[in-house]
């Protein structure tokens, strides 16, 4: 059970690690615009910005190559399994998932009333995994890495990773609350 949790974390670091880029070199212009919604309320927020998107995109895309030269030399085949085509498809489509569900779920804390910063449990620890493996799922490459084993491990131990990595990038000062 170890090793595919593990192997669970492998996989998944293509959409783990994109926020955590876009926390780091985010900031500048907003995605939204600074424009409001029809209910008065901001789209998105200031914590939203094309920089910070990009960043986490090419981060994410960035750790699934370093894991692709971890696998070579390591002699374990995972990502090294896949054409480079697929491979390179699967890492983006997990990358941009992981953010596209972070900003719907500020979008959606957005339409509840919460600012930025405020907790929304649940969605807060889900809203990028959910996005990232349902937009991930249209690759054959998808299929040929996740089994229906390591979705149901990344559902029970991303919201404790969450918490986790959180934690530390508020220690760090990387964030301004530890959730």
């Amino acid at each position: 059970m170890l090793l595919e949790i593990l192997k669970t974390i492998w996989i998944l670091l293509p959409a783990y690690t994109p926020n955590n880029f876009a926390v780091v070199f985010g900031g500048g212009f907003p995605i939204d615009f600074g424009k409001k919604f029809v209910d008065g309320r901001r789209i998105f927020g200031d914590g939203k910005t094309f920089r910070g998107f990009f960043s986490g995109l090419i981060g994410g895309i960035f750790v699934a190559h370093l894991q692709l030269f971890v696998e070579k030399f390591a002699g374990f085949t995972i990502f090294s399994s896949l054409q480079y085509f697929q491979f390179l498809q699967l890492a983006f489509l997990l990358s941009f998932g992981s953010l596209l569900g972070d900003l719907t779920g500020s979008f959606i804390k957005r339409r509840i009333g919460l600012m930025r910063g405020e907790k929304a449990p649940i969605l807060d620890q889900l809203d990028f995994l959910v996005f990232a493996l349902l937009i991930a799922s249209f690759s054959e490459a998808f299929w040929k890495v996740f089994s229906f084993e390591n979705v149901l491990i990344a559902f029970l131990i991303t919201p404790i990773l969450h918490v986790l990595t959180n934690r530390i990038a508020y220690l760090l000062k990387l964030k301004d609350v530890p959730w």
